[in-house]
């Protein structure tokens, strides 16, 4: 007997699921989503509950803009789902280098990064001013 392997599929989340998620996550109130898109907070809440099932690209742009979250993933849920910028020069200079790196060469770093100790905000501060 032929045994068919079996997959776990994954749901992806909906637009509405999407929205809400950059919105809470960022702190940022839906009264400010709707005053960067020159909406009613009205309009916002639709965005979140399902009743718009599309954004206008600009809209979708500045609520990209005002909560850090990548359009592509609030749209299409593909992607990195935030923005990431260097904050220091040592974050730059590495950012640097990967961009200059191969596929392989960056996914060995990856791999490195993710057998570090998570550390706080405070701890990267305070690890930034004594390098």
């Amino acid at each position: 007997m032929l045994v068919q392997p079996r997959f776990r599929v994954t749901q992806m989340a909906t637009l509405a699921e999407r929205v809400t998620e950059a919105i809470e996550a960022s702190d940022v109130s839906v009264a400010s989503v709707a005053e960067a898109c020159g909406i009613s907070p009205q309009s916002v809440y639709q965005w979140m509950t399902g009743e718009t099932r599309e954004l206008m690209a600009e809209n979708l742009v500045e609520l990209a803009e005002i909560t850090g979250y990548e359009a592509r993933w609030i749209a299409r849920e593909s992607g990195p789902k935030k923005r990431v910028y260097a904050r220091t020069a040592q974050q730059a200079h590495v950012l640097s280098a990967m961009q200059a790196m191969t596929p392989y060469e960056a996914g060995l770093l990856v791999k490195i990064t993710d057998t570090l100790p998570q550390s706080s905000d405070e701890n990267q501060r305070n690890g930034s001013k004594a390098a």
